[in-house]
């Protein structure tokens, strides 16, 4: 259930947009509303996708670890900040993306496919036995797809890198011409 109603939100928003009090931090502490990002977020929400976007109740969506790396990928090739990406991709939140960025520069391709929340109740020995009961062309279809994983964290590395160095040769070349 959402804190605040839709109204509220509404009528928030509408105060902010008319330009009568002020910014985000005066408005939000005029209503009582606990951070001014909060008011900020209606307000962008509202701007990009109206009033029904204000009526929308948050809920948790599952995304794969492919397509948290395709936004991620997205980002860095436009070189958009988080807000565009989400709104590119339909997302709610911009640090939800942000979050994923840190995971993935820490973890890699692996903490984007952490499972959140309490852990499964199967016993290793089940788990073993269901790994071993994959037919041939499962097999070989879990070894291709191990080897694209690896071919893509490996691309990915590469471009990372060859960014830092581009970034480094950028600097080099202005400290020279001061």
């Amino acid at each position: 259930m959402s804190k605040y109603s839709f109204e509220f939100k509404l009528k928030v928003v509408k105060e902010y947009l008319e330009g009568e009090t002020g910014g985000y931090k005066s408005i939000a502490k005029k209503h009582g509303v606990k951070s001014d990002s909060q008011v900020e977020d209606w307000v962008k929400n509202y701007e990009e996708y109206g009033e029904e976007e204000l009526r929308r109740k948050p809920t948790k969506t599952f995304y794969s670890g492919e397509f948290k790396l395709r936004v991620l990928q997205y980002r860095q090739h436009h070189n958009c900040s988080y807000r565009e990406a989400a709104n590119h991709f339909g997302i709610r939140s911009q640090a939800i993306i942000a979050t994923w960025q840190r995971k993935y520069l820490d973890e890699g391709f692996e903490g984007l496919n952490k499972s959140i929340g309490r852990p499964s109740t199967m016993s290793e020995n089940k788990k073993e036995k269901d790994a071993l009961n994959l037919n041939k062309s499962e097999k070989e279809e879990l070894i291709k797809l191990r080897e694209e994983n690896e071919f893509l964290r490996a691309s990915l590395a590469y471009e990372k890198k060859l960014k830092a160095l581009v970034h480094e040769r950028e600097q080099r070349t202005r400290k020279k011409r001061k």
